[in-house]
């Protein structure tokens, strides 16, 4: 499932020139003495919700633009329902002109819902333009205070309208949604309880760019990470002509978490840039399995039917 098409490489490359990554944006956080408290919901930024009564795709005002949304509700909802935000990787409009929508299609995300009770939520990127090439990008490559606002608008939205729990809220991407969810989870860290990310990673190198992108910066506190990658082929936009390594970025990332004392999980298949049927399954367990500033699950050490691909870091054991 690649979906990161070759034929963007160049224009992606002169974007990332132009990008200038500014400091962390993180919200104020609630903690206390107690401990850490996960944040209030954000004011919206503008507009309305978008009406999340059931199933569905819809456009609403974030940061005065419109902005396309699929989320997806159990068939038989008991709450409290936690709750997945998941970032689509980067995708051609003329190709796939409904990028959320062929995101739950494509991992059967309803089924998912249905199965664990849990509410997912898919935000659409912005439209990139660059050198006559269109593209669905999140902003990696610049300040991504408009995409940033964009989650913390969806989460007040569904904090508001659904009987969700907010201190099981995860963050979760595949590709450069992946690249993104880096960027969630260092200036969000007081909204998850966890994060996942496949085929991504952080401080990514990018030829003619003058910064890196997908910049890490130490949350706000710790908080558990699966990170996932396909080995030497897992890469972008095609082994002969690398731009991007996500097997290497998400190494990078790996250390920098654990360095920080999050706990990483660590697993490693051999498909190359794709998500793997049990890379899924693992993730919804991981979504599932977490829940705000309580330790993980997973750091007994004991990965069980994983341990053959996955790894727990050293700030875990």
């Amino acid at each position: 499932m690649l979906l990161w098409s070759p034929t963007l490489a160049l224009a992606a490359l002169a974007l990332a020139a132009c990008g200038d990554k500014s400091g962390n944006a993180g919200d104020d956080t609630a903690g206390g003495s107690s401990g850490p408290a996960v944040s209030a919901l954000a004011p919206l930024s503008s507009g309305e919700c978008p009406d999340l009564s059931q199933s569905g795709t819809s456009t609403f005002l974030s940061s005065d633009e419109e902005r396309t949304v699929t989320v997806l509700i159990p068939a038989a909802p008991t709450g409290p329902m936690p709750v997945v935000v998941f970032f689509h990787g980067l995708m051609d409009p003329t190709s796939t002109p409904d990028p959320t929508g062929y995101m739950a299609d494509a991992l059967d995300l309803q089924q998912v819902a249905d199965d664990n009770g849990a509410v997912i939520v898919l935000p659409e990127a912005p439209i990139q333009d660059m050198l006559g090439i269109q593209f669905y990008l999140w902003d990696v490559l610049g300040d991504g205070q408009k995409d940033m606002t964009l989650f913390d608008d969806l989460r007040t939205c569904v904090g508001q309208q659904l009987d969700v729990d907010l201190d099981r809220l995860v963050a979760m991407g595949f590709s450069g949604g992946a690249l993104w969810t880096t960027e969630v989870l260092s200036q969000r860290a007081d909204t998850l309880a966890a994060a996942i990310e496949m085929s991504g990673g952080a401080d990514v190198t990018i030829p003619i760019a003058t910064d890196p992108i997908a910049q890490y910066d130490t949350p706000a506190w710790p908080l558990p990470v699966l990170l996932q990658s396909g080995g030497d082929q897992d890469v972008w936009p095609q082994p002969t002509m690398v731009i991007i390594d996500f097997n290497a970025a998400t190494d990078t990332l790996e250390q920098e978490l654990d360095a920080d004392g999050s706990l990483v999980v660590r697993c490693k298949h051999d498909r190359g840039h794709t998500i793997v049927n049990k890379g899924l399954d693992l993730s919804v367990r991981w979504a599932m399995e977490h829940t705000f500033a309580q330790p993980s699950p997973w750091a007994s050490g004991d990965l069980g039917d994983d341990a053959d691909w996955c790894t727990l870091s050293s700030a875990g054991q």
